[in-house]
């Protein structure tokens, strides 16, 4: 993990007391300046991000697209769950238009170069066990699934812990994949990194990856699942989120869209 600014008000003692207390801690490290400052902890140790990684269902021109998923965990002095964010990096989204013969690409104005997907878990800081998940289940627009009504596959853990996703074809979005047999490990996926999002983070900030969205929401899971949208509010994106709670949209799998 590349070292970071870290706030000078956390003490040693905080972080032995959290280690005997919270699985995983071994790889710890105080938060870099941009996080929030209920965040206590962070992680980027790739041992413990497998451990939650999303299966993913994926067709293989969205595999040849996929340039790698980064992930981090993060503990809480305002909630008693432990966050594992993770976002899929795309070298590019194409649209639905682009199917088209001839005139596709003209009205393809959903495509662009690169695209960012996030996935969040929240687990219990004392058992470890998955109490829900959320995922952009449309445009940046979440889902979440306690962990009663969501698939996970059993691999890292002595319990079920990674996530059954399928990825939507051409936008990279997920729904929920009932079949715990179609996916694969996110790290496994040929030509792909597996990596941490702390060392992206400064490189992405710099490149305005993000310029389009919400930041405190890319840099918090937390508030992403309380607001449910990646988007800021004064875009049309937003406003767009809003109607469709009022209307209770759904997705294309009729998973609701928080």
């Amino acid at each position: 993990m590349s070292e970071y600014s870290r706030r000078q008000f956390l003490v040693g003692a905080t972080a032995t007391a959290a280690a005997v207390a919270v699985p995983g801690l071994a790889g710890a490290a105080d938060p870099p300046e941009w996080t929030p400052d209920h965040i206590t902890t962070v992680g980027d140790d790739p041992a413990e991000l497998r451990k939650y990684e999303p299966y993913l269902d994926i067709p293989w021109d969205d595999q040849q697209s996929l340039v790698g998923v980064y992930g981090w965990w993060a503990d809480s002095s305002d909630h008693d769950t432990r966050a594992y964010y993770y976002w899929a990096k795309y070298a590019k989204q194409d649209s639905l238009a682009d199917s088209i013969p001839l005139v596709g690409p003209l009205f393809a104005a959903d495509s662009h170069f690169k695209d960012h997907e996030p996935v969040a878990q929240f687990v219990d800081t004392e058992t470890g066990e998955v109490q829900e998940t959320m995922w952009s289940g449309w445009h940046h627009v979440a889902v979440a699934l306690e962990a009663a009504d969501m698939t996970y596959v059993q691999d890292e853990a002595d319990f079920p812990t990674h996530p059954s996703l399928e990825v939507e074809t051409p936008h990279h979005h997920y729904s929920h994949q009932p079949d715990e047999t179609a996916g694969v490990p996110a790290h496994t996926i040929s030509g792909a990194e597996f990596g941490s999002f702390l060392e992206k983070q400064p490189l992405w900030e710099k490149n305005d990856v993000f310029e389009s969205s919400h930041t405190p929401s890319v840099r918090d899971p937390w508030e992403a699942k309380s607001r449910g949208t990646w988007w800021p509010e004064d875009s049309f994106d937003y406003q767009l989120r809003r109607a469709q709670v009022v209307l209770g949209w759904y997705n294309g799998d009729g998973e609701v869209l928080i």
